[in-house]
């Protein structure tokens, strides 16, 4: 008898230790004499008193502790029969590659800035892009997420074929199959809305998420094509939205600057009032590859906030997607709709691909919203991207955070590594401080409810 392979031994205080199933996603918290009571039971094959045989069954009844590698296996190939066909999830709907914007940390600013291609969708493009996802959601008629999302660039600067767009969406649902419970979203950085353009979101439902680093220091990187700084003008068209009654949602990176200035954050987010938050991790750029050091302070500055915010009952993204697989005892198969091969990123002249990360170089964009043939599921880019998630990658199967990973970014090891199926390392250092943290706060929450 032994623990199983996918047991985690972690130190929580004093004389308590977890043991946590990095498979099954539980926890089990166990005084440190009871502990080494266990590990002399490994050896011996014997039980001192019965309260220890009681924590032994429970063990063994529930994979912490296994007879031998076969029941590991077992174990692992029932997990891997719930991973669900690749299914569109989520398709990012790229209006324009042109940005009013520069800024400096702009992980697709290459695309914006390429001269050449076609930079802004026509309303055939767009119509063609309602037909493709008519078909591939008629395909696919099972439960499952289903997000549009708004794209650019800045998607403002073509306001008038999201509207061409979601005008389609109604004209389709009058004739046709279109599920009703499709979600829409637009990632902006919010320069250019107007009354307007606000009235129009609220009555298409589409989501509003503005790109705005909340303190004035942290937002100088987020300059306009001049050089000028957009704090203020941004500032005032969140004002608009809280005038408008129209919520948003504030997606803020994290840089060098921002974590240096963390103590001025909250207040301002809150000052802000969004709906939720979402923090973005640096990407790796030419000009500056992060050090382990960034993404620890990064993820302890997460970790921070999410403590202070829940107390409100305000949510940020990243974290939260991490708290409800740990929670709920739930396979987070992958951390991005790209993972697995289940999004679209459909450009402006037409082309499909799968990561908008490559808009940049258009790798993985193979096929055409005007290839009415097109199906994912047996197109080769997806079927390449179909098993990449922790749990069918060698490399992460002896890791901690193996099911609440979700596998980091697959663009970000492409870029570090040369290839999707690397590990994306900036994220393994996220991820085991979150889960560390998790399992502590899970013992706080049991001990001091």
């Amino acid at each position: 008898m032994r623990y199983s392979k996918y047991v985690h031994i972690f130190h929580v205080e004093n004389d308590v230790v977890a043991l946590y199933h990095a498979l099954l996603i539980r926890t089990v918290f166990l005084k440190q004499s009871e502990a080494q009571q266990i590990d002399a039971y490994f050896k011996t094959n014997r039980v001192d008193h019965d309260a220890l045989l009681d924590v032994i069954q429970y063990l063994c009844a529930n994979y912490y502790i296994v007879a031998n590698d076969e029941e590991d296996r077992e174990l692992y190939g029932k997990c891997i029969e719930l991973i669900s066909p690749p299914a569109i999830s989520n398709a990012y709907i790229v209006v324009t590659e042109n940005c009013n914007f520069n800024c400096k940390y702009c992980f697709i600013s290459n695309a914006v800035q390429t001269p050449g291609v076609t930079k802004v969708m026509t309303e055939e493009v767009a119509r063609q892009a309602v037909r493709l996802l008519q078909r591939t959601y008629e395909r696919q008629q099972t439960p499952y997420d289903k997000t549009i999302t708004f794209y650019g660039g800045e998607p403002l600067l073509n306001f008038d074929v999201i509207r061409f767009f979601m005008e389609e969406v109604e004209r389709t649902k009058k004739q046709g199959y279109w599920p009703s419970d499709v979600k829409y979203a637009m990632i902006t950085n919010g320069s250019l809305l107007t009354k307007e353009i606000l009235e129009s979101l609220q009555k298409y439902g589409i989501a509003l998420s503005i790109s705005y680093d909340v303190d004035k220091e942290s937002h100088a990187q987020r300059v306009d094509k001049n050089g000028n700084s957009s704090y203020e003008l941004v500032r005032q068209k969140i004002a608009l939205c809280h005038e408008t009654e129209v919520p948003f949602s504030l997606s803020i990176t994290l840089s060098e600057t921002l974590l240096k200035r963390k103590g001025e954050i909250l207040p301002e987010i809150l000052n802000l009032s969004p709906s939720t938050i979402a923090f973005n991790l640096l990407i790796p750029n030419k000009q500056d590859l992060q050090n382990k050091r960034y993404y620890e302070d990064a993820t302890d500055f997460m970790i921070e906030a999410f403590s202070h915010l829940r107390e409100i009952g305000l949510y940020e993204d990243r974290i939260m997607r991490k708290v409800h697989s740990f929670s709920k005892s739930k396979m987070h198969i992958y951390d991005c709709c790209a993972s697995g091969g289940n999004q679209y990123v459909i450009t402006p002249d037409g082309k499909i691909g799968i990561c908008h990360g490559y808009l940049n170089n258009r790798k993985y964009f193979s096929s055409s919203v005007f290839d009415e043939g097109f199906d994912f599921r047996t197109q080769e880019d997806y079927l390449y991207w179909k098993k990449r998630t922790p749990l069918l990658m060698e490399q992460c199967h002896d890791c901690e955070c193996l099911s609440i990973c979700g596998g980091g970014c697959p663009y970000a090891a492409d870029y570090m590594y040369g290839s999707i199926y690397e590990l994306d390392t900036r994220f393994c250092i996220h991820a085991k401080k979150v889960l560390e943290w998790l399992i502590k706060d899970l013992y706080g929450q049991i001990t001091n409810p």
